[in-house]
């Protein structure tokens, strides 16, 4: 079997739009541009990634890497890199040993943005 390594990275762009958008002014979107801001680079292999209402972003980096990160998107700084693997029996779950690790896909924060749901693709 073949093992790949993907190199990835993140770029975070600003949308520059007009200081008021509404559907009468439509030909004002039109003419917005997309400015590269930032590009993070390393060991982020993201297959999606989440915003939340409380101003963090995180990247699922899936199983090639078997984390997700998460920004602060004001200071677009890494705020911490959370891996996925899980010890059950730590957590009081029987009918498992050792620990496991998944593959995080997908994303979404509660509404207050206090916590961050990932699916975890291959546990």
């Amino acid at each position: 079997m073949r093992t790949a390594k993907i190199a990835a990275g993140i770029s975070i762009f600003a949308l520059v739009t007009a200081a008021s958008f509404s559907p009468a002014h439509a030909s004002d979107f039109a003419e917005s541009k997309m400015k590269l801001v930032k590009t993070f680079t390393g060991g982020l292999t993201p297959k999606s990634v989440a915003a939340s209402q409380n101003g963090l972003v995180s990247a699922h980096n899936m199983m090639y890497s078997h984390s997700v990160s998460i920004f602060d998107s004001e200071s677009l700084e890494l705020v911490r890199n959370v891996k996925d693997t899980v010890d059950f029996a730590s957590l009081g779950i029987s009918g498992f040993s050792g620990v496991h690790k998944g593959s995080p896909v997908e994303g979404a924060y509660s509404p207050d943005g206090k916590y961050l749901y990932f699916t975890n693709y291959a546990m």
